[in-house]
């Protein structure tokens, strides 16, 4: 099938090239995670980058990353994997040399189960591989492979956060009941039972989708804009069993210059690992905030306009990438 593919689109391409030396720019083709790749273009592209989003699974985006990877001077998968997807197997197929796998969310539970299968391809294992953070960087690694933590996270620091809201409240998130042990539903239940008169928001559930909980957990279907659910939250609480070691949601939060409470380190967040302890955390808060000396978050806005702004990310993301196509 690769050599049927490869002869179909046979055009006089010089495979992996470098854009800017042949006057174009640098051609990078982006699959995995729709979510976070349909924002690439947006980020990266210039007169000097091309960054094309083909994660769908259309037959238009599929027609387009048979296209654009012959040629390419980088496939760049924001999912990562010790087994053949089908965006790595047409990157191999259609020649492409240079290819980077970004490892997150919950990415190294699944490829665990598949290397005690003994499911993982050495031409994925030899690719270029980053993580979300030091910690996933460090789980990866102990599946023998080479890995690096690369800050590739980044939201857009809010201009204006509004203040806090007078009353209290938590804002947790939940997709789907079947992974509730993953995302903490039995953590936020025990907190939420035991401090009744703080309300909890919960959103990212999926349509269809119910959780039986107490009265003061009020449930919301997924939105893809999360900003007034935000400005009406004192504290974000993700207490995850396993992440990304960080969360698009959690920096959301902090460039909303709200309070956050998460199962790994991030500047500007406090570092929680069970329920007892987010519980002592919330209500530290609460008094704070009802004897009004509870201010917006500054040190996580803080750390959102040095470390994971969009120009940032972007001069990182194009100095690495053009090292590597370099190479």
């Amino acid at each position: 099938m690769c050599a049927l593919v490869q002869q179909t689109f046979s055009c006089d391409v010089r495979v992996g090239a470098a854009g800017k030396r042949r006057g174009k720019p640098y051609r990078v083709v982006a699959g995995g995670l729709t979510f976070f790749c349909a924002k690439l273009p947006a980020l990266l592209n210039n007169e000097q980058w091309d960054v094309r989003d083909r994660s769908q699974r259309t037959p238009g985006h599929v027609l387009g990353l048979i296209r654009d990877l012959p040629g390419c001077d980088l496939a760049y998968s924001w999912a990562g994997r010790i087994n053949m997807g089908k965006f790595l197997w047409a990157a191999r197929c259609l020649g492409v040399r240079k290819v980077v796998l970004f490892w997150c969310g919950s990415d190294v539970l699944h490829a665990k189960k598949l290397l005690a299968l003994g499911k993982m391809d050495p031409w994925v294992a030899s690719r270029i591989h980053w993580a979300a953070s030091p910690s996933l960087a460090e789980e990866v690694r102990s599946l023998g492979l080479r890995c690096e933590f690369v800050q590739a996270s980044f939201v857009e620091p809010v201009a204006s956060p509004k203040p806090l809201p007078r009353k209290f409240s938590v804002l947790v998130f939940m997709p789907r009941a079947d992974r509730g042990e993953l995302y903490g539903w039995d953590r936020i239940v025990d907190v939420a039972q035991s401090l009744p008169s703080v309300d909890f928001q919960l959103v990212g559930l999926h349509p269809g989708q119910t959780l039986q909980g107490p009265a003061n957990i009020c449930m919301h279907y997924f939105t893809s804009d999360l900003t007034p659910f935000y400005e009406q939250a004192t504290v974000l609480w993700r207490p995850v069993r396993h992440d990304a070691g960080v969360s698009f949601m959690v920096l959301e939060a902090l460039a909303h210059g709200r309070h956050v409470l998460y199962t790994y380190p991030i500047p500007g967040a406090t570092q929680v690992s069970g329920a007892g302890e987010a519980k002592r955390q919330l209500e530290h808060l609460r008094e704070l905030n009802a004897a009004g000396n509870l201010p917006l978050n500054h040190a996580g806005m803080q750390s959102i306009r040095t470390t994971y702004a969009r120009d940032v990310v972007r001069n990182e993301l194009h100095r690495r990438w053009e090292d590597i196509i370099a190479s």
